[in-house]
């Protein structure tokens, strides 16, 4: 071990310096990449949850589709002239809805679209 000079109070030997630098930039190195595999992480999984939201806004949206079908049944009204229980495709909430209903399988088949992810939905119906 070196001895220190009146004059080096304070003040650390070159070993230690470089040792103190090498260090430091393994430690930056680690958080570095610790930080972008946490952000890649992020973004992945923000576009995950994203999607489903699509689905989920679609499938209510095939489900309004159902709703006017059925408004259109139950009342006898065939609203927009395009065949009872069959709905032209109509915008709402940023999405389009649809329905076409199929007298002979008593069936009505809705279809939601929201930012391009399209849901389906179909029910059976025995009276109405």
């Amino acid at each position: 071990m070196r001895s220190r000079q009146s004059g080096d109070r304070g003040r650390m030997p070159a070993d230690d310096r470089g040792m103190v630098l090498l260090t430091t930039v393994i430690i930056l190195l680690f958080l570095s990449v610790l930080g972008m595999s946490l952000i890649a992480y992020l973004v992945s999984h923000g576009s995950e949850i994203t999607l489903e939201v699509d689905r989920l806004k679609s499938l209510y949206l095939a489900e309004a589709g159902i709703s006017q079908s059925l408004f259109e049944l139950k009342r006898d009204i065939d609203v927009d002239n395009n065949g009872l229980g069959n709905v032209l495709r109509a915008p709402l909430g940023g999405g389009t809805y649809k329905a076409v209903h199929n007298f002979q399988n008593s069936t009505i088949t809705g279809i939601g679209e929201y930012n391009a992810v399209k849901r389906t939905v179909q029910i059976k119906y025995s009276s109405l």
